[in-house]
Formats: C-alpha cells, sequence, structure tokens
C-alpha cells in the first residue's frame, strides 16, 4: 500500500479491471481471477477466430488457439497471478491481426484499427509503447517500400504523400487519445508525457538490484552507462539478451516448446513464400523486442520477454500449420 501513496508511474488498465471487480465481488478476491480467465478465454476464441480468418484453415486455427490454451505459462499467470500478461496478449492478439490485415488489404482503417489497438496495450503496460511505435514505424516503412507499385498504377505522388501523412497522422491521433489516462497524468504530475520511474533504470544498470530501486524517477541515464562500458559490453549485452529472450526463455517457459517450433516454422514459411505481411510481421516482432533484448541482462525475469513474443508465436504457428496442410504430400494424404 505504500505505493499508492506516489504518484502512480504504472499502467492504469489492469488495475481499473481488477477495481471494478473489486466493487462487484464486494472485495472476494475470487472475482479477481475471475478478470484473468474471461480475458484469457477471450483471448483463445480471437485466436481462433482471426487465424482463421487470416489463413482459411480452421484447422490450423484450432492448432494456434489450443497452444494458447494449453500453455504453462498462460495457464499459471491467468490461474495463480495478478499481472499484466492476459490483458496484454488480448490486446496484441488484435494489434497483430490489424498489423497483418492493413498489409494485405491496404485500408486505412485497419491502420487506425491497429492504432487504436496498441493504444490499449500501452494502457495495459509500458513496453506497449514499444509495440505502438514499432507497429506504426514498420507499417509505415512498408508503404513506402511499396509506392512505387502504386505510383507505377498511376496514383501521383503528391496524391500518395498526402494519403501517407493523413493516415499515419490519423493513426498516431487516435493512438494519443486512447493512450490518454496514461500520458495525460504523467504529464500533469512529472512533466513529461511517457514518464515511467524507476523502470527506466534497466536500461542503463547491468543488475537487477541496481534497477529495482521502487522510486517514482529514475536514478540513472544513458551517460552512466556510456561511462562505465565499452563496445566490448555493448556487444556482451546484447547477445546475451538475443539468446535468452529468443530460445533460452521461450523453450524454458513452454516445456515441451512445440509452439515455438511450429512458430519457427512459420517464420521459415513467411521467408521461403516471400509473404509480405508475415515477413513484415518478423520485423515488427524483432524491433518491439529489442528494448527486452537490451534489458534482459539487469531484468533477467522471462515473464516480461516472454509475454511478447507469444502473440506473435501463435500467428506464426497458425501459418506454418496452414501451409503444411496445403502441401501436395498431405493433401494427397487426406484425399486418400
Amino acid at each position: 500500500m505504500g505505493y499508492v501513496r506516489q504518484r502512480p508511474h504504472r499502467q492504469p488498465l489492469y488495475p481499473a479491471l481488477l477495481a471494478v471487480a473489486t466493487k462487484i465481488g464486494n472485495g472476494d478476491r475470487f472475482f479477481l481471477g475471475v478478470v484473468n480467465v474471461l480475458l484469457a478465454s477471450a483471448s483463445i476464441l480471437a485466436i481462433y477466430v482471426l487465424v482463421t480468418k487470416l489463413n482459411q484453415s480452421p484447422l490450423a486455427a484450432c492448432v494456434a488457439a489450443l497452444g494458447l490454451a494449453a500453455n504453462p505459462f498462460m495457464d499459471r499467470l491467468t490461474t495463480a497471478r495478478l499481472l499484466t500478461e492476459p490483458t496484454h496478449l488480448l490486446m496484441t492478439v488484435f494489434a497483430i491481426y490489424c498489423f497483418l490485415r492493413y498489409l494485405r488489404d491496404q485500408k486505412r482503417g485497419w491502420l487506425s484499427s491497429c492504432a487504436f489497438w496498441v493504444g490499449l496495450d500501452y494502457l495495459a503496460r509500458p513496453n506497449g509503447l514499444f509495440m505502438a511505435v514499432t507497429a506504426l514505424g514498420t507499417l509505415a516503412l512498408a508503404d513506402l517500400l511499396n509506392c512505387r507499385e502504386k505510383l507505377a498504377k498511376g496514383l501521383s505522388f503528391s496524391r500518395w504523400l498526402g494519403g501517407f501523412f493523413g493516415s499515419y497522422f490519423l493513426a498516431g491521433i487516435i493512438f494519443l487519445v486512447v493512450a490518454s489516462p496514461s500520458w495525460v497524468p504523467r504529464l500533469i504530475y512529472y512533466g513529461e508525457p511517457f514518464h515511467h520511474g524507476y523502470l527506466e533504470n534497466f536500461m542503463w544498470v547491468d543488475t537487477y538490484a541496481a534497477g529495482h530501486v521502487g522510486e517514482s524517477y529514475p536514478a540513472f541515464t544513458w551517460r552512466d552507462y556510456v561511462e562505465h562500458h565499452n563496445l566490448y559490453d555493448v556487444v556482451g549485452r546484447i547477445w546475451h539478451g538475443l539468446r535468452n529472450v529468443y530460445f533460452r526463455i521461450p523453450i524454458m517457459m513452454e516445456r515441451a516448446p512445440i509452439l515455438y517450433l511450429l512458430a519457427l516454422g512459420g517464420a521459415y514459411v513467411a521467408l521461403k513464400r516471400g509473404l509480405k505481411e508475415y515477413s513484415f510481421l518478423l520485423l515488427f516482432l524483432f524491433l518491439q523486442m529489442a528494448p527486452l533484448v537490451w534489458t534482459n541482462l539487469a531484468n533477467p525475469s522471462a515473464r516480461v520477454p516472454y509475454g511478447s513474443t507469444l502473440p506473435f508465436e501463435l500467428f506464426l504457428a497458425g501459418l506454418f500449420v496452414a501451409w503444411f496442410l496445403k502441401t501436395p504430400w498431405v493433401r494427397s494424404r487426406i484425399a486418400l
């Protein structure tokens, strides 16, 4: 309770949901667990519906949904903990779907929808800000790379440029409006819209104890890191993060890493077949994980990085299963 007497620097969405449950249940903690169960159940249903829409394969969607329903990490956090992962998962699932649909259909509504969901994701937990910046940034890069194709079809450059800036300006406004319960109080309290207290320490220290000071203001900056580290330290820190975030942690968290292997297969299919939307999804994944790779040395908890890769794994696994079911060998066996 000492925390609530300080000015807030954590995200408000999950506490708000718990506050509603506390009110409805008159303080009974059972209702707090109900929030987690509802969020996780909605994520499982969403994965099934959205993967079906993307790949036109209910069986692939079943595999992806089962990969989430049987996931030991989500089972533990849903049933035994009160943490932000169920909220983050649901928001990220919808954000990824809108991301892929925009790349596939090039309709502004999907771009705006993606901005809406990453705004909600930022309200769920701080690294939702990485999601917002990298999702919209990756989509903008995709549009820039595809502009020559549109210009070749007769669209004038000035009209394309106006549509480009107009679309992303609107997306930025949507994100800021949705995320306003987070950045407006910070702007009032601290004078910084994206102030996150001591969490910023993990960017510039090497141990959890040094970063986790529990204060509303960070104790370290990039200047402290530059003063005490060299290029060898930087390379070692990045390698440490890459090895843990992309290999050790997902394998450890899944115990039997079937979902992880299916997701690797999906990444292979995306690159082999040149699927633009899924290739950009891989870039989105890599960019939004970069801060977590960097901070893994100081904050070695597996919870945050795995919770951030899991939604991407589900869509990539669905892609691989859908592709596998369409291979001539499998189709011939099904026909028999």
